[in-house]
């Protein structure tokens, strides 16, 4: 319930920013090279059993981190955008390490927002099977981002990732990991 009061406003705020968005920035938005920072809220979810019957825990964390990338229009005419991006994070609870590579696909609504969605593989480090391996996992995602200026631009993101399961001596884990994230993104 927590997280709905927060997620309303933030919605209702990128909601106006879209409405707004095609006086805003260039054409040229969403084409190239980009870096940025990044944080939110991050949540593992475990999920499984142990001698005495099921277990389900969650651990929520805020996350701060950087991302970079590319892309690029599909072709000349078409507000079809693809790309590469890449995200490297660490959850202030624990100190955990999260990094991850997805591509990314979307289609740009006038000269300045972005509609996007995301499939990918990330990593935890932190959370493993007594051995330190960590997590690893596919990576589903999407969200939307507007250009404020020829160079600078917003984002709001959800991404969702698939854990892998851990076996314990006693019991099993299915680990999900979700993550609720704004950033600022600056393009080359």
């Amino acid at each position: 319930m927590h997280n709905a009061k927060i997620l309303k406003p933030g919605l209702a705020v990128l909601a106006l920013a879209l409405a707004g968005a095609p006086q805003i920035a260039s054409a040229e938005a969403f084409n190239g090279p980009y870096a940025g920072v990044e944080a939110g809220l991050g949540k593992i979810k475990a999920e499984g059993s142990i001698l005495t019957g099921p277990i389900k825990i969650t651990d929520d964390s805020a996350s701060v981190g950087v991302v970079a990338g590319y892309r690029m229009p599909v072709a000349e005419g078409l507000p079809v955008v693809l790309g590469v991006e890449g995200n490297l994070g660490l959850y202030t609870e624990g100190g955990d390490a999260r990094y991850g590579l997805a591509g990314i696909g979307g289609m740009k609504i006038g000269d300045s927002a972005l509609l996007y969605g995301k499939v990918g593989y990330a990593w935890h480090d932190g959370v493993g099977n007594g051995a330190g391996s960590g997590l690893d996992g596919v990576l589903l995602g999407g969200g939307a981002e507007v250009a404020l200026s020829e160079r600078i631009s917003a984002r709001a993101e959800y991404r969702q990732i698939d854990y892998n399961e851990i076996d314990f001596p006693d019991n099993s884990l299915d680990y999900t990991g979700h993550e609720f994230m704004a950033g600022v993104l600056f393009n080359f």
